[in-house]
């Protein structure tokens, strides 16, 4: 009964290895912090390339300086809140990209998030979009107790 065991299963390991390879993980679009499903560009990099210059390390804004871009403010003082982007693209180069280093709540680690500011035809924020709701609800947190 061993042998026929260990038989079974190197065949099932077998065909295991042999199958079509496994798709790229799938990054879903969280609805609850990105409700229009706005776009974020996805890190691609070797792993050559993972040095320490590949880290991202974020802009350290204090939370209630991020809540004082909301609908209306112009992308001057965006620039003088964040500095410039990572990132314009979209039409016009209407949607700002920045990753933001956030404390996580009773612990002395950060999380890198995603931020986006969009920009209407008049250059004035439109919307502010956190790429995940954790960011989102770490910033609401910390801007409520600042």
């Amino acid at each position: 009964m061993c042998k026929l065991s260990a038989v079974v299963g190197a065949t099932l390991f077998g065909l295991v290895m042999t199958a079509a390879p496994v798709l790229a993980q799938s990054n879903p679009v969280d609805r609850v912090s990105n409700p229009n499903a706005l776009d974020y560009t996805d890190v691609e990099v070797s792993p050559q390339e993972m040095n320490p210059p590949f880290v991202r390390h974020g802009l350290v804004v204090e939370p209630q300086r991020l809540s004082s871009i909301g609908t209306g403010v112009s992308g001057a003082e965006v620039t003088a809140v964040l500095g410039e982007p990572l990132r314009k693209h979209g039409a016009r180069d209407a949607e700002w990209d920045y990753n933001v280093r956030l404390k996580m709540p009773q612990s002395e680690n950060y999380l890198i998030c995603q931020y986006k500011i969009v920009f209407d035809e008049q250059n004035l924020v439109a919307e502010t979009v956190w790429r995940r709701r954790q960011c989102a609800q770490i910033a609401s947190q910390q801007s409520a107790v600042s």
